[in-house]
């Protein structure tokens, strides 16, 4: 089974949806696949020692513009793949019809947060499913809402994150973290996203005054970086707690497990902003604070639940309230053995089911049917 990948998100890019795709065609035979992406500093670097072929378009910002879809044709064409696959359905996917008609080869391709936002505008998505003969959501929350808009009628396959476990496990040791900034032996409840007002790291800022009445040593480790980053700090200021918050920065992919583990507590109270046009599909950092055995705390919203078994490996909250938000932290700092439990019973529920060979693995059972089925036969 020949394999071409159109991506606009692909390492050495930081983010979920580059991570996605690069762990999803890392585990298929070598020489399978071929990737078309656009290009990041250190790309050339990454490419040699990415196991499948990388083709860079020179541009940092891949678009289905006429020129795109030119070279794209002229790939695939040499490539004579299979099928064609979307690392992410839009904007990129809107080629996908073309593909099929001009060049009789099936695409299809995986749905993030992106799409839900494209399927609030009629007509947008349907496009792009019209002639595609597999669609992939990350969650059943998202599949639900995706599958009208790309007119799938309960087709959809489930495909969500899956985790590197050999990275994110258990006994990963959180020493070095926690000298680095300094937090001693510290009840720590860490947040590990990118900084942006969707993913709730003020909403923990806002429950420190009452979570340090419960805990009066924790410490809020957030990692990461974005455009909120300033308005964060300044919220810790002018709450009063900016002793109490540490901010890291962008981390490596290599030293994120420790800051993990780091944690006592795994929180990110997501909620949905500007009416749903920007919400969590499915939350990839719930799996990775499991897998390192930290109970974890997440915002009611989106598919962000399906990513926790509530009263199990975690705790689901309302994230738009601080004092509940509080309350939970509270209960698993202030009875360790709880929080041990959850954790535990997390990783193994992680390692068993999230693993990246495990959605590597469905996905290549999908794609025989899929690169045969005829073009909008759904």
């Amino acid at each position: 089974m020949r394999v071409v990948v159109v991506t606009n998100d692909f390492p050495p890019r930081i983010g979920g949806i580059n991570d996605y795709v690069a762990q999803l065609f890392r585990r298929f035979p070598s020489g399978t696949v071929t990737v078309f992406a656009s290009t990041a500093r250190g790309a050339a670097a990454f490419d040699r020692s990415y196991p499948q072929e990388v083709i860079r378009l020179p541009t940092e910002m891949m678009l289905p513009t006429p020129g795109v879809r030119r070279r794209l044709h002229e790939v695939l064409r040499s490539e004579r793949p299979d099928i064609v696959l979307f690392g992410a359905l839009w904007p990129l996917g809107h080629m996908g019809p073309a593909v099929s008609r001009k060049l009789a080869i099936p695409y299809g391709g995986f749905s993030h947060g992106l799409e839900l936002t494209g399927a609030l505008a009629p007509g947008v998505l349907r496009h792009i499913g019209s002639r595609a003969t597999l669609l992939t959501a990350v969650s059943d929350w998202a599949r639900r809402k995706l599958e009208p808009a790309f007119g799938w009628s309960g087709r959809m396959e489930l495909l969500p994150s899956g985790i590197d476990t050999a990275a994110f496990h258990p006994a990963v040791t959180d020493v070095a973290v926690r000298e680095r900034y300094a937090l001693g032996d510290a009840p720590v409840v860490c947040c590990v996203s990118r900084l942006v007002a969707r993913k709730g790291q003020d909403m923990l800022i806002r429950a420190l005054p009452r979570l340090v009445g419960a805990v009066p040593g924790v410490r809020l480790l957030i990692v990461g970086s974005g455009p909120y980053d300033a308005t964060l700090r300044a919220l810790a200021r002018s709450v009063g707690v900016a002793s109490r918050v540490t901010f890291t920065g962008a981390v490596s992919y290599a030293e994120l497990p420790a800051h993990f583990r780091a944690g006592t507590v795994f929180a990110m109270p997501c909620r949905a902003r500007l009416a749903g046009l920007d919400i969590e599909a499915l939350g990839a950092v719930f799996l990775q604070g499991a897998a390192v055995a930290r109970p974890v705390v997440a915002g009611r919203s989106g598919g962000a639940p399906e990513a926790v078994r509530d009263g199990e490996t975690g705790l689901v909250v309302d994230p738009e309230s601080p004092a509940a938000i509080a309350d939970a932290l509270a209960q698993l700092l202030t009875d360790p053995a709880r929080a041990a439990r959850m954790g535990r019973a997390g990783a193994d529920w992680v390692h068993r089911e999230w693993s990246w060979d495990a959605m590597s693995q469905r996905l290549q059972a999908m794609l025989p049917a899929a690169a045969t089925r005829d073009a909008g036969d759904r």
